[in-house]
C-alpha cells in the first residue's frame, strides 16, 4: 500500500509574490487580505484575479506604475 498524496495530474507551479502595502494608500488591499485567514488568501487572491479581468491589469508599460495601481485598485472594488 502506497503511503501519502497521490500525484497530481497536472504539474503545478508555484509563484512566491512579496507585497508590500501602505496604510493610507492601500487601505482597500489591507482590509480585504486581512479579513481573510491565512491559509485562505491564495485561494481568495485567485478568485479575484479571475473575477477581474487579468488583462485589464497589465499595463502596457511596466514602468508605468500609476496605471496598474489604478488597475488594481478598480479590480478590487
Amino acid at each position: 500500500m502506497k503511503r501519502g498524496r497521490r500525484k497530481a495530474e497536472n504539474p503545478s507551479l508555484e509563484f512566491l509574490i512579496h507585497l508590500r502595502l501602505q496604510q493610507r494608500i492601500d487601505e482597500d488591499l489591507i482590509a480585504f487580505l486581512t479579513s481573510i485567514p491565512k491559509r485562505r488568501r491564495a485561494s481568495a487572491i485567485k478568485s479575484a484575479l479571475r473575477a477581474g479581468g487579468m488583462q485589464s491589469a497589465i499595463p502596457n508599460s511596466l514602468e508605468d506604475e500609476d496605471v496598474l495601481a489604478a488597475s488594481v485598485d478598480s479590480f478590487l472594488k
